[in-house]
């Protein structure tokens, strides 16, 4: 009977849906307590503690999203043995966020809908600010599950996909062109909007800086769903201020909460993108929709029985590039 173990408590739509999809023989459990490590061979979570990972049954982590932290992927390389993963559930609404700020960068949804609460009807007699998609290339860093989902809906406006990858097949779906990220410089001066869908790892980590975003066309619009500090956030600021920049849609930040208190005053980045009115922020809420719990219980049902029968499971991370 293979024991799993989650590091965090479930929701009750999250224990149903596994209790429903799981084999009959999985042991179930749940918590910090260390208690059972002992005779733990899956875990489920995304910071495991050196006494989880020395457990002599322990065979593979899960961390239940996409992306990994950084301390947790230097965690595992101590234990060389046990297999890490994740969890790519939430591609789809992830995908659909991307494009949600998309189109709300691209059409300056945010200012025109804050002009007219004050009853401000001056933007509708302006000279026109938002972009028309259609026709339009974007360019797409980070052509994994994510970038495939909004790569799709794209083309489904009539977009020219480009999508890079680090590595793999340079044919990819609904993407006109895939190229390796080292072309990224031959790349950028095509692109009227770029969106950032990578993992943060040593190598994505600042690659967008002042440099990369003097190569794209001026008023291009960035978005970024991946993490924050892929982006060098005063070169953000200084081309979204100077014009380079027409607009950008933001996901992902550079300061977080560190605690529940400062949820109310905490600002997410060490610029004032904040006060920009070309810019739309979101808290980092990309993956959560109303049917996030059962889409995620699924998946890793899935992941799960998989592990069970002694199958290999997908999204196996690697441990030397951080994915």
């Amino acid at each position: 009977m293979p024991h799993i173990h989650f590091l965090h408590d479930l929701t009750p739509t999250e224990r149903a849906t596994l209790d429903r999809l799981l084999a009959p023989d999985i042991r179930l459990t749940t918590g910090e307590e260390e208690t059972g490590a002992a005779t733990v061979d899956l875990l489920i979570g995304a910071n495991p503690t050196p006494a989880w990972l020395a457990s002599p049954t322990l065979r593979a982590v899960i961390v239940p999203w996409a992306g990994v932290p950084e301390k947790t992927v230097a965690a595992l390389r101590e234990y060389p043995h046990l297999a890490l993963h994740n969890l790519h559930y939430n591609a789809q609404q992830t995908a659909e966020m991307a494009v949600a700020l998309l189109f709300a960068a691209a059409k300056f949804i945010v200012p025109y809908d804050q002009s007219l609460r004050r009853a401000d009807w001056t933007p509708r007699y302006e000279p026109a600010r938002a972009f028309l998609l259609h026709g339009k290339t974007a360019l797409i860093l980070g052509y994994g599950s994510i970038g495939q989902a909004i790569g799709r809906m794209l083309k489904g406006i009539g977009m020219t996909v480009i999508g890079t990858v680090r590595s793999g097949a340079l044919q990819r779906p609904f993407a006109d062109e895939i190229h390796p990220q080292s072309a990224l410089p031959t790349l950028l001066p095509r692109a009227d909007f770029l969106l950032i869908a990578l993992p943060l790892t040593d190598e994505t980590r600042g690659l967008i800086g002042a440099p990369e975003l003097a190569l794209l066309p001026d008023a291009a619009v960035l978005i970024n769903i991946g993490r924050g500090p892929i982006v060098d956030e005063h070169a953000l600021y200084d081309a979204l201020t100077s014009g380079k920049l027409a607009a950008a849609g933001l996901d992902v930040w550079w300061n977080y909460p560190k605690d529940e208190p400062s949820r109310t005053h905490t600002l997410p980045a060490n610029v004032p993108l904040h006060e920009l009115e070309n810019v739309v922020l979101s808290p980092h809420r990309g993956g959560q929709v109303r049917e996030r719990d059962e889409s995620w219980a699924t998946a890793l049902a899935d992941m799960i029985n998989m592990f069970a029968r002694g199958e290999e499971m997908p999204n196996r991370v690697n441990l030397e590039i951080g994915y």
